[in-house]
Parts: structure tokens; sequence; C-alpha cells
């Protein structure tokens, strides 16, 4: 039987937000800067919290070195507002059509070991997953985030390895898939040569095509064709 390690991005891919996902950012710094970001045309897709952070800090004119120096505080202070809007996440968002469905097949298939590659901040993860309940289906220990580092193309790696450490697994980067809704998750997974499936529920899903994924879906509600393609080949000598 093959093996395979999926790596799920959360935001876009998984689940959706209304304005709070947005919202909480601007309300973080504003707390540790005090000045009010609003209006600051930050994209976030695809980035890290600690790279959305500063890039958002960097329209505000601070001193040199001042973003760096309040970029753990604004961290702290986003999981705490984060934590604190576990019920407008669930009134305001969702997850996209398919995701439970398929990650409960994916958590069935024997040699198929499901985790997060996300841009979010570990302790940030872990809510936006329990809100749905879809940490259920993910091992959430060996998953990859913000807080590994700022740089999303280090986190495959990343993933790789704290699974070889916690699970004495080691996958080899061809067993290895990357779902994600932005052209920076098909990055990441080409540093190492994993595979990359792309998904369009995103809020920049329009130009996925073409981009050299190993797969594209405008969702992920074709279960049994999503399946097919992250689960292992069946090795047809064991029976």
């Amino acid at each position: 039987m093959g093996r395979r390690l999926i790596l799920w991005d959360i935001d876009g891919t998984l689940v959706w937000w209304g304005p709070i996902g947005r919202g909480v950012f601007d309300d973080a710094i504003h707390e540790v800067v005090g000045r009010d970001p609003a209006g600051h045309g930050v994209s976030m897709g695809g980035k890290t919290d600690p790279q959305i952070a500063l890039e958002i800090m960097g329209t505000l004119a601070l001193e040199d070195g001042q973003a760096a120096e309040h970029l753990p505080l604004v961290l702290d202070a986003l999981h705490q507002r984060t934590a604190a809007a576990v019920a407008e996440f669930r009134s305001t968002g969702g997850t996209h059509p398919g995701v439970e469905e398929v990650l409960a097949r994916l958590a069935a298939t024997p040699g198929v070991l499901q985790t997060v590659l996300t841009g979010n901040v570990e302790p940030n993860m872990r809510v936006k997953l329990g809100v749905f309940g879809l940490d259920r289906w993910l091992d959430l220990d060996v998953a990859a985030t913000g807080s590994d580092s700022p740089d999303r193309r280090e986190l495959v790696p990343v993933a790789m390895r704290r699974v070889a450490e916690r699970r004495g697994i080691s996958f080899d980067s061809d067993d290895v898939w990357v779902v994600g809704d932005t052209p920076r998750d098909l990055e990441c997974a080409q540093v190492v040569g994993a595979h990359c499936a792309l998904v369009a529920t995103g809020r920049n899903s329009e130009d996925l095509d073409g981009l050299g994924a190993d797969a594209v879906w405008q969702d992920l509600s074709d279960v049994n064709s999503v399946v097919a393609v992250l689960a292992p080949e069946r090795d047809e000598a064991a029976g």
C-alpha cells in the first residue's frame, strides 16, 4: 500500500470567513501600535500571519525597526482576538463544499496522514479548525504554521521533518501533496518537488489554471474524484 502526506491550507481552502478575518488583524495592530491601519490594502491570500502583520505595519510609517519590535505583541493580540471571535467566525463563515466529506474519507484511508500547512500562527490554526470541528480529521501536532517561519516556502520541509520526528514516518517528496487556493501554495510545494492541488474557493481564484499544479478544482464537492487524486494508489500485490 502506498503512503501519502497531505498538507491542507486553511483559509480559502477548507473554510471561509466574513469580514472578521481581516478585522482581527486591523484590531490587533491598532491595539499594539496605536494607529488605525484601516484601508491599508494589503492582500492576505497565501501569506503567513507574521508576513501580513509586517506588511500592514509597513503602511503606517513607523520608525525603522519598530514593526519588528511590535510583531510578537501583535501576534499575541491577534491570537487573543481570534480566540474571542469564535462565535462570530461560526456565524459569518463556513466550510467549503465537500470539505468535511473529503477529510473524513481520507482520514479513513490506509496510508494517509493529513495535517495542515498554513500561514496562521499555531494557536490560531487550532482555533480556526476547531470552529467547525475539522481538527478531528487532522494530525495537528505535526502541522507546519506561520509560527515556524514567516516564509511559506520553508513550511513543507518543516512538516516532513515533524512527521518523521513525531510519528516515525519518512515521506518522500513525491508522496507529499499540498492543497491550497493560491499560487503561493504551489510555490511552497515546488521548493521540495511535492505535488500540489489548487482549489478555486479563495478570493483570488481566477488565475489558478495554467500555473502548473497537478490538479485544479473549482471546489471539493466531487468527493470521489478528489479522493482518487489525493489517496495513495492501492498496491495490487497486497490483494
